[in-house]
């Protein structure tokens, strides 16, 4: 009897010894979106109305502040609550650095922006009170822009799911896209969405519809060119960016053909020499005034309503209030095309009512609590 004890004994002693499950591995970090472009300091007044040449104007209305498309676009995101980066040139100067801890106080990523010991590129606007236009007068050079050889040395393309380029300096810009081009063909189980944002209709910058999925139109240029509505705006858009694609394959050195027997050319092979068809990316004209246009890649054109806010109050950034909400809204909440322009328009109203974009914090998370908010959105 006291044999088997101890050899029960034993054998729970044994049991309790037993090596424990290894722990699941840890997930992966969530994917960030990059917004690639230039950072400026915004020096604002708000008069009563547009001064003449020679006219002087008080005013007790006013602020200085971190701006730029780009960075606008970050402060958005970051007040929705989503991790994103910026990379754009940054100065070293003393003076200005207050726009580098305005960064780092919203938890913007800029470790691998490039230092310039330069001051930053910097604009004078001056609004309307109660208006939506404004004048800007704009100091900037190509020291202020970003380079292809620091973008290149600068991006981890396997932390971003989306990246958003401002059209500053075409033909680095251009450059940049093709190498996201290039490791989205070689990684399509990781690939990651390019958008670009359009300021004017040069040809140069219509050539980035090329390699981009989503092209952001400004509103002004559908006043700037004449357009009637937000659909002759895509569509011409569209038929621009044909224009310019055909231009530059013509001016383009042709290549000498190589003469292949037709017997000795295996089907794989010959599907592969096939010339690629067009790239046709996904336009959108933002304008919340009429509602949102959008023209998809096989030629459907759909439009969302429009939304008129209670009082004007800031419209500096009213675009780039709807880009930030917009890619938000398609890799957050994961909405459909159509209802995250719907959020961009409702997000771009939210912030003319008020100054800057803090007020995009009270902004709800998803579109159906928007229609049952008691607040403006």
């Amino acid at each position: 009897m006291k044999k088997q004890i101890v050899k029960e004994f034993i054998t729970v002693k044994r049991v309790r010894r037993l090596p424990r499950p290894p722990a699941p591995p840890a997930p992966p970090p969530p994917l960030k979106v990059l917004v690639v472009g230039r950072c400026t300091l915004d020096i604002i007044t708000i008069c009563n109305e547009h001064p003449t040449p020679g006219q002087v104007q008080r005013t007790t209305e006013g602020t200085w502040r971190l701006g730029g498309s780009a960075s606008n676009v970050c402060i958005v995101l970051r007040r929705l609550g989503m991790e994103c980066s910026f990379l754009g040139q940054l100065t070293s100067a003393l003076t200005f650095e207050s726009l580098e801890s305005s960064f780092q106080a919203m938890g913007v990523g800029i470790s691998t922006c490039p230092r310039t010991p330069k001051s930053p590129a910097h604009r004078n606007i001056v609004g309307v009170r109660g208006d939506d236009t404004h004048t800007i007068v704009e100091y900037s050079s190509p020291e202020h822009e970003l380079t292809y050889q620091q973008f290149v040395g600068a991006v981890d393309y396997r932390k971003y799911a989306w990246i958003h380029f401002e059209s500053r300096r075409p033909k680095e810009t251009l450059r940049m896209l093709k190498a996201v081009q290039d490791f989205n063909a070689l990684n399509p189980e990781t690939r990651i969405v390019v958008s670009v944002d359009l300021n004017d209709m040069r040809p140069i910058n219509l050539l980035m519809g090329e390699f981009a999925d989503y092209v952001l139109v400004r509103s002004r240029l559908q006043t700037q060119y004449a357009y009637m509505n937000g659909r002759e705006t895509v569509w011409a858009v569209r038929e621009q960016m044909a224009v310019a694609r055909k231009r530059w394959m013509a001016s383009r050195a042709k290549k000498r053909p190589c003469v292949i027997k037709r017997e000795l050319v295996e089907p794989a092979h010959e599907q592969s020499c096939a010339l690629t068809t067009e790239r046709q990316p996904i336009i959108i004209v933002e304008n919340y005034s009429e509602g949102a246009s959008c023209l998809m890649t096989d030629g459907v054109y759909f439009k969302v309503g429009a939304h008129t806010p209670q009082k004007v109050v800031d419209s500096i950034g009213e675009h780039d209030a709807f880009v930030g909400a917009f890619i938000y809204a398609l890799l957050e909440p994961k909405l459909t095309l159509r209802d995250a322009m719907e959020y961009g328009t409702r997000a771009t109203v939210l912030k003319i009512g008020d100054n800057g974009f803090d007020c995009l914090r009270r902004m709800p998370k998803d579109l159906i609590s928007c229609y049952y908010t008691q607040q403006q959105c």
